[in-house]
């Protein structure tokens, strides 16, 4: 029956299916609805959105199924032309408006279910006004297509309006000459640079940004009798803070629950929408522009309205120092110098980020710029006229070069920030909308008091699913749940700021088997909390004992991979306790002062072979967590858009680890008996004198035999086989953990062992030739 739709569109989670009701005015409408949880579905929500598969499989308990639309997909919807559509089918060279459309678009249509009209799926941009006139209306959110499969035209696949072929005809059968017009006229000069999320950020955290989040939300009732009162209303504020930017407004009142039918209903020549945001627009006197470059995403935070007036009656010198107050009394919220990095860091709307893009050389002109009409100060004895020309005097030598570099240089001490101060609470963790509380797994507004350096990928949903990460995570561990739960549980762990567990985790197993997938994954949860290094810098004899600049990366990290190293190549034991352990670490960025920072990080190691450990010592062992991937995935099965597919549940996946941090606050990391056995094994396998014991050595509770004598024999062993030499001390040590020594005649010996035939062979020919 779906055939006909185009595969890229059934790809899209962006699917619903609809019934046919009787509307509040008593005609019928469709409505679409989630078909697995039998409630309405949302225009503005994905979350109510389901795929393709779903809604076609459950659709016959509906009346159909419908496609929702979002950027870059736009809907063509013609109606009441079925005369049209008989003559395009008898003869597709037919000249009408059905014609017209398929034949300049090129792209797919179909038949409506009342096969009355078609509809028209094309990528493009949308024209900037009106969205419907007569029988044509044309739309890219907020809407839903109801689908049929009922293909008309020659084209089977969804175009991309390059020519903008779409902005023709809607200037013919939307736009009016007069309309448009009328638009230019009233919007010269409109807009601003900022994205419609940006603008709904701002808003909200503006001094009204209360009452602009209630009326986003839909709550009318409190401040007005009536909803197109609001409507009124919620468009005032949007002329002001879009800058009179008619499609701005029109999309952003899409996605508030304002938004009803009633928008797009015709008012004489126009739509009750278009009217609203006119009649908005014409009343505007003042309109929101953001004080820094459109350029500067520092702009979202450093706005004309929110920049401090200089401090009342504040009298500034006209020298250095005066310019640098200036500068911070202006700017001070947004912006501290940092002594160890060498650097001003400025907040950007979410995080503190170094300026490494000169967003400080352009406060300093806008500083410079407010100087020529500060107020003047003026005694009895002194000549107005004198004072305006050395305050202008002032201002023009403070627009040298060497003025601009004194007046931060001057600021540095008056806005300092330590380099413990960024970052400090372990329990939190910032995310693209707003910061986790990890203890309680609650989304909070970003505060730039966190002073947060460092941010997710992503963001934050407590009520989205991720079946493709669990049936993901179910393939690659052999449907162990334990594991999986000991992953979540780490996973969870290293989110937070904690190294209190102490261990380091290895992802251990052949290629093909999921450890990509799984940690590009986690780098885009973790996203700036993430950092890699090389495995040199962790093995021994590998790194120097300089602060190195590698390590210092690791400040402030929680998620740290590295790769696996070279065959035969041994942990740096010393620096591994360390860097686990919680013990501050000393490092130096280049071009940078050193300084000291405690190790936040959790270190993931993947690897196809496991590194060789020298230490034979419970505090060195305890720390490995051996993760075993061992599925190989065969060449035909591997889906090479996993990542992709896994990228789309990112919000939720997120979700999945922040319950994984509140198990590990209930039970801890509570290995699982796998985890376990496969320490003892690697211990095993990197113990030489287990090794030695397994191939030279049989056990036998009479047997005895001279430690000179067993370690000549361990010294051939580990010269032929090239494994790890101790010396006779550390050889008796280790052996006295494992066998009783004492002495007999005058000669120590080890009870309960002797070596075997072969082993005495090799010894006796090893002897002949010495």
């Amino acid at each position: 029956m779906y055939d006909n739709i185009p595969y890229e569109l059934k790809e899209l989670d962006r699917w619903c299916c609809f019934k046919i009701e009787q509307g509040t005015n008593g005609r019928k409408t469709k409505r679409p609805y989630n078909p697995l949880t039998n409630q309405m579905a949302k225009s503005n929500d994905e979350n109510t959105w389901v795929s393709f598969e779903d809604a076609a499989s459950l659709s016959i308990n509906y009346d159909g199924i419908g496609f929702f639309f979002k950027e870059p997909y736009i809907g063509v919807d013609l109606d009441g032309v079925g005369k049209e559509i008989t003559e395009y089918l008898e003869n597709d060279e037919a000249e009408n408006i059905v014609s017209e459309f398929i034949e300049i678009l090129e792209t797919y249509a179909e038949i409506s279910p009342s096969g009355n009209g078609i509809h028209l799926i094309v990528k493009g941009e949308l024209p900037a006004k009106g969205r419907r006139r007569g029988n044509v209306e044309i739309y890219n959110h907020g809407r839903f297509f109801t689908m049929t499969g009922k293909h008309i035209g020659g084209y089977s696949r969804v175009n991309e309006d390059e020519m903008n072929k779409l902005s023709y005809l809607h200037s013919k059968y939307i736009l009016k000459p007069d309309t448009e017009k009328k638009i230019i006229n009233t919007n010269k000069g409109f807009g601003n640079d900022l994205s419609i999320e940006q603008i709904i950020d701002i808003a909200k955290k503006s001094k009204n940004g209360l009452r602009f989040t209630t009326l986003f939300e839909g709550d009318w009732s409190q401040f007005y009798s009536s909803q197109s009162e609001a409507d009124l209303a919620f468009c005032n504020d949007l002329a002001f803070w879009t800058a009179r930017d008619p499609q701005k407004m029109d999309a952003i009142f899409r996605k508030s629950v304002l938004y009803r039918d009633k928008w797009d209903e015709t008012r004489g020549e126009d739509t009750y929408g278009n009217i609203t945001i006119s009649r908005a627009i014409e009343s505007c006197s003042n309109e929101f522009i953001p004080e820094v470059s459109p350029d500067n995403d520092f702009q979202i935070y450093v706005m004309e309205q929110d920049v401090k007036p200089a401090k009342k009656d504040k009298r500034y010198s006209y020298d250095d120092t005066g310019n640098a107050e200036r500068l911070r009394d202006y700017y001070g919220d947004y912006i501290r110098y940092n002594y160890t990095a060498n650097s001003w860091f400025y907040y950007d709307g979410k995080r503190w980020k170094k300026d490494d893009a000169g967003k400080m050389k352009h406060l300093v002109d806008k500083v410079v710029n407010k100087l020529k009409d500060e107020k003047l100060y003026i005694s009895d004895d002194v000549d107005e006229e004198d004072m305006k020309k050395y305050r202008y005097r002032h201002w023009k030598d403070s627009r040298n070069h060497s003025k601009k570099v004194n007046m931060m240089k001057e600021c540095q001490h008056l806005l300092p920030i330590h380099h413990h101060n960024f970052d400090t609470d372990f329990t939190l963790f910032n995310t693209q909308n707003g910061y986790i509380d990890l203890t309680t797994g609650l989304l909070h507004d970003h505060e730039k008091n966190k002073f947060f350096t460092k941010m997710s990928n992503t963001e934050y949903t407590d009520n989205a699913d991720c079946p493709i990460w669990l049936d993901f995570l179910n393939d690659i561990f052999l449907g162990r749940q334990e594991l999986i739960d000991y992953i979540q549980r780490a996973v969870g762990y290293s989110l937070s700021g904690f190294t209190s567990e102490q261990v380091l985790f290895v992802l251990y197993g052949n290629g093909r088997n999921g450890k990509s997938v799984f940690l590009d994954i986690m780098n885009e949860v973790f996203g700036d909390y993430a950092t890699n290094i090389r495995p040199q810098a962790i093995m021994a004899g590998k790194n120097n004992s300089d602060a190195s600049p590698e390590i210092a990366k690791l400040d402030g990290a929680r998620f740290v991979t590295t790769t696996e190293p070279n065959e035969g190549d041994r942990f740096d034991e010393g620096l591994l306790k360390q860097l686990t352990g919680g013990d501050k670490v000393s490092a130096r960025r280049l071009y940078e002062n050193e300084f000291e920072f405690t190790p936040q990080l959790k270190l993931w190691m993947a690897t196809n072979h496991k590194p060789y450990v020298r230490g034979t010592d419970d505090g060195i062992w305890r720390r490995f967590v051996i993760i075993p991937f061992e599925k190989q995935i065969p060449l035909h099965e591997v889906d090479k858009d996993l990542t992709q597919k896994l990228k789309k549940e990112l919000p939720a996946i997120i979700k999945w680890c922040v319950d994984g941090y509140l198990e590990w606050q209930r039970i801890g990391l509570a290995e699982p008996k796998i985890i376990r056995e496969q320490r003892e094994e690697y211990r095993t396998e990197m113990d030489p004198i287990e090794m030695f014991l397994d191939e030279c050595c049989e056990l036998n509770p009479l047997e005895k035999i001279n430690s000179s004598e067993l370690y000549s024999a361990y010294s051939y062993w580990a010269k032929e086989n090239h494994q790890y030499l101790m010396n006779n001390t550390k050889f008796g040590k280790e052996m006295i953990k494992k066998f009783e020594r004492k002495k007999y005649q005058g000669r120590k010996f080890y009870y309960g062992l002797n070596l075997t035939t072969e082993a005495k062979q090799e010894q006796n020919k090893f002897m002949l030739n010495i």
